[in-house]
């Protein structure tokens, strides 16, 4: 059974799941999904050519390509957020042709985003209830009573009262999973719905979806993450460029097939890399963020090192960010960048010394979406020397500099002057990513690099950090994906209840030991 605290850590309480027997698939009735021949283009891009789905009741399917592949844009035209342009759906062997996601809903598809879809100031029940309230006048004991049922049909736990923005993020995605149940899904989608979540809290979220396929749903994992593909589902679809390139049961293949089925071509294995270190560069005694959970943080960070800090969400990784890049207020303690203190510098010549950002909400912190992409490339660069004389920018070298940001890691763009928003979320994330590690870079934060990006683009990303680091510069790598920080970080730190820790000696890259710390008291 799964448990969950509206303010604590999930736990899943059975056996693990990738020695779960899956549940058996009827293959002689109708599938619960059928999309066939599905396209769908955005002008001249062809999103979607003529792809076809089928998923079974009482399975977890993944969904699984490169960015841009397709993915998002097939789960929302079964969602009824966009209309394919040809082919159909059936639902348990029916037709349907779905106006809307309203007319989805009714039809028992729901869909959960990577970001919870919450209004931090409304409490649990109000968002749980929120667009489906069912009339103008709510019984609220009836209301609170439902809310009981569903909640403990999971093993969840709920105060109602409380307000979801005070949610860690694991119960978050626990009421989101509520809100589907609320609206009657039986077809779940779901996009990256571990992203922000410790290996336990994930693998507790899993644990409720297999309880839910027990239970006859069927659920659709939209996700970059093949560990998770191969542990927890039991059929896979690929897609590449908006084409099918297969789908299995999970059982036939491997997590290396699937990536090198992504790609389109043989994958080899990164090479091996041994940091040169250098003397510190960034020395950090007493660091303390009032009202804040961060507390007392110790840190050495030497030239040519790529740290990484994993935790739960919530123990004072962001204060720690902000407070090296000047945007955390009521801040104790020392900073010290390349010898020199930072209690008194502004945010902007931080920057121009070198401290430079990946931001962990790209849309809120790292771009203005109707700015164009040449505009966006250059911010927080602008007042670089090379870009500016006088109080004036040099248009030419902004226009030189945008042009090699979108190119270091292969943004997909028509045109410098087209408006960010157009952009994919993943290439987004690059166009953040190249401006960050524009040349000039000295110290390099970065919150969840890889978020959204595809197999090859987390390479690519994580290969712009080392290079930055071999050239001289460091980097802190924020993030939850405990096997993508151990792959390419030299070393980690654990936080937990703001204290920031190394694993003991020994044991500095034993994933149990680093997922214990991340949740025991600091």
């Amino acid at each position: 059974m799964a448990t969950c605290h509206a303010m604590g850590r999930l736990q899943w309480r059975g056996p693990p799941l990738h020695q779960l027997t899956p549940m058996p698939v009827e293959l002689q009735s109708p599938p619960s999904v059928r999309m066939t021949d599905i396209s769908k283009s955005f002008g001249a891009f062809k999103a979607l050519d003529n792809v076809s789905l089928t998923a079974h009741a009482g399975t977890l399917h993944a969904i699984v390509g490169e960015n841009g592949a397709g993915k998002t844009t097939l789960m929302r035209a079964l969602y009824g957020a966009l209309s394919p342009e040809s082919g159909s759906i059936e639902l348990g062997g029916k037709a349907q042709h779905f106006g809307s996601s309203r007319s989805a809903i009714q039809a028992g598809v729901g869909m959960m985003s990577q970001h919870p879809a919450l209004i931090p100031d409304l409490n649990c029940l109000e968002n749980l209830i929120l667009g489906a309230e069912g009339g103008p006048f709510l019984k609220l004991g009836a209301v609170r009573a439902r809310a009981e049922e569903l909640a403990s049909r999971l093993g969840f736990r709920f105060d109602w009262n409380l307000p979801a923005g005070r949610l860690s993020p694991a119960a978050a995605q626990r009421l989101e999973v509520l809100k589907l149940l609320w609206r009657g899904a039986r077809i779940m989608i779901l996009d990256e719905p571990t992203a922000m979540l410790s290996p336990a809290d994930g693998e507790a979220l899993f644990g409720t979806f297999r309880r839910l396929a027990e239970e006859g749903a069927t659920v659709l994992f939209v996700t970059h993450h093949l560990g998770d593909v191969t542990r927890y589902c039991e059929e896979v679809t690929v897609l590449r460029a908006g084409r099918l390139i297969g789908a299995m049961p999970v059982a036939q293949t491997s997590a290396f097939e699937l990536a090198e089925m992504i790609v389109g071509r043989k994958l080899e294995p990164p090479a091996a890399y041994y940091p040169t270190l250098g003397p510190p560069l960034l020395e950090i005694s007493g660091l303390n963020a009032i009202g804040t959970p961060l507390r007392d943080a110790e840190l050495t960070l030497r030239e040519g090192e790529l740290l990484g800090v994993i935790g739960v969400d919530g123990n004072g990784q962001r204060e720690l960010l902000r407070a090296i890049l000047g945007l955390q207020p009521q801040v104790t303690g020392n900073l010290r960048f390349a010898g020199r203190g930072l209690q008194h510098i502004p945010t902007g010549k931080r920057v121009q010394m070198g401290i430079r950002v990946i931001p962990e909400d790209r849309l809120a912190e790292g771009v203005v979406e109707d700015w164009n992409l040449e505009w966006n490339s250059v911010l927080g660069l602008h007042r670089l020397p090379q870009m500016v004389h006088g109080n004036l920018v040099r248009l030419g070298a902004r226009s030189r500099a945008a042009q090699e940001i979108v190119e270091r890691f292969g943004v997909k763009y028509s045109s410098l002057s087209m408006p960010v928003r157009s952009l994919s979320g993943g290439n987004q994330q690059r166009l953040v990513a190249g401006r960050a590690l524009y040349p000039g870079a000295k110290l390099l934060l970065a919150f969840q690099p890889a978020r959204g990006l595809d197999l090859l683009a987390t390479r690519e990303v994580y290969e712009g950090i080392r290079s930055a680091c071999a050239a001289g510069a460091a980097a802190i790598v924020v993030g939850f994906d405990l096997d993508e920080l151990l792959a390419n970080c030299d070393r980690l730190m654990v936080m937990s209840r703001g204290v920031l820790r190394s694993p003991p000696p020994g044991v500095e890259r034993n994933p149990i030991v680093i997922g214990q710390m991340m949740v025991e008291a600091g």
